[in-house]
């Protein structure tokens, strides 16, 4: 399943994102891919970037290296989400690429930080972060 979470922002598993037709139905062209070892779809012209983290999102090795690189990741979204419509894919879409959307959320919406698992579970019933976003405050 693929959700639009912010216009042009969409999240979804990595099964859904193998399917061509969702390129072109909502005109993706660009592609950050939250997995360490599952392939990019093989579609020409169309930016792709890799975070890699793992599918249990672990709160010892992937949350200081999400943490450590989170301004360069968000920064990326920012000055891309004008002029190119983003997919983020994730092992089950309900977990790691949710997340940055939300912090991305929090960044550049000015939105709080307690505020953003109640937002982005408006969209996706199934988001499934259980530890305090405050660990991302800067």
């Amino acid at each position: 399943m693929i959700i639009e979470y912010i216009q042009g922002i969409y999240c979804c598993d990595v099964k859904t994102s193998y399917d061509k037709s969702i390129y072109q139905k909502y005109s993706i062209d660009l592609i950050i891919h939250c997995t360490k070892d599952y392939q990019f779809i093989d579609i020409k012209d169309i930016k792709k970037l890799r975070i890699p983290l793992s599918e249990e999102l672990n709160y010892h090795t992937d949350i200081p290296l999400l943490k450590l690189n989170l301004d360069k990741i968000l920064s990326y979204i920012h000055n891309n989400f004008i002029d190119y419509n983003i997919l983020l894919v994730c092992y089950d879409g309900n977990k790691i690429s949710p997340l940055i959307v939300g912090l991305f959320i929090n960044k550049y919406g000015d939105i709080h930080i307690n505020l953003i698992k109640d937002i982005i579970k408006s969209k996706n019933k199934n988001f499934m972060i259980d530890f305090n976003l405050n660990i991302f405050n800067r």
